[in-house]
């Protein structure tokens, strides 16, 4: 491990994560900060950043911030504009949002938009940094899962397509707003025979999403499903359904990439496997920190240029 040489913030709407990193990208320390949805407006944000980062500030001195997700959103610290698809790691890199607080040199990483097929438009904030971060896997299908699940097409090295599934705020709003689960609990899915039935389910029946979620009351009720293994049978419908719709839309994929924390790619991975897709797992800390150090190699060159 080298010198401290620059801070990489993944900053979302729940949790922040700050890392301080070597001009290598090695993480060489970690800490945890509130979400932007927990902050009321620029002046707390920055507030929260400083309290993260000072004690790195006065013992490595002012070694610039790299910033990634909803922190450079309309309820963040600055906007910084969305790249519209298709989006290349230059065309990114030439958006970023650079700016001075307290005397240290913060850039923030744009997000991207793209008009779905469908006509509509949809929006990542973070993802494009670990899919920057992941860009030696090209011409593939990427899944983020998350709160707000991203399906993502890389070809030619540019983001040329994605859509969002909302699947994880979906599971925890059911888990703990509805008559699903009793008593009702944020969701904890695990891998195992009910999850595997609630992922088949959703991959036979003709019938949709809207359709299938009764079941997991009505299978309880009538003793088919034990009401420990509700969540995970709830989950298998959600991530099922999440996957029927993209392996539709994405027709022509083989193999699909899952970047996120361990225990949803591993969710999705299993379902996946279900639905006769090939997978690969990736880390999103890891992804995340591969595209800040990327975008800290580009402030490095002087090609960045402050606002």
């Amino acid at each position: 491990m080298g010198a401290a040489a620059f801070i990489g913030v993944d900053w979302g709407t729940s949790n922040a994560r700050f890392i301080l990193a070597d001009a290598d990208g090695t993480a060489l320390e970690e800490r945890s900060g509130p979400g932007i949805a927990r902050l009321n407006g620029a002046e707390a944000i920055e507030a929260a950043c400083f309290q993260a980062i000072e004690g790195w500030i006065d013992v490595h001195g002012p070694v610039p911030v790299i910033l990634a997700g909803m922190v450079g959103s309309n309820i963040g610290w600055h906007l910084a504009p969305y790249v519209a698809t298709p989006a290349t790691t230059a065309t990114i890199s030439a958006a970023q949002h650079c700016f001075l607080a307290r005397n240290i040199q913060f850039i923030l990483i744009p997000g991207v938009s793209t008009t779905r097929h469908d006509g509509l438009p949809d929006v990542m904030r973070g993802e494009e940094t670990q899919i920057i971060g992941c860009d030696n896997r090209n011409d593939r299908l990427y899944c983020l899962p998350g709160t707000h699940v991203k399906w993502v097409v890389v070809k030619e090295q540019a983001i040329t397509a994605f859509h969002t599934a909302m699947t994880g705020e979906l599971l925890d709003i059911l888990g703990n707003h509805s008559i699903l689960l009793n008593p009702k609990r944020a969701l904890h899915a695990t891998i195992s025979a009910a999850f595997a039935d609630g992922v088949r389910h959703m991959q036979k029946s003709m019938l949709g999403l809207e359709s299938l979620l009764f079941t997991t009351r009505s299978r309880q009720i009538m003793a088919d499903l034990q009401t420990e293994d509700a969540d995970s049978y709830l989950a298998g419908l959600c991530i099922g359904a999440d996957i029927r719709s993209a392996t539709s839309l994405y027709a022509d994929a083989t193999c699909v990439t899952v970047v996120g924390s361990p225990v949803l790619t591993t969710l999705y991975a299993t379902a996946l496997d279900i639905y006769g897709y090939n997978s690969e797992q990736i880390d999103g800390r890891d992804a995340v920190l591969a595209g800040l150090h990327k975008a800290y190699l580009v402030a490095a060159s002087g090609e960045s240029k402050y606002g």
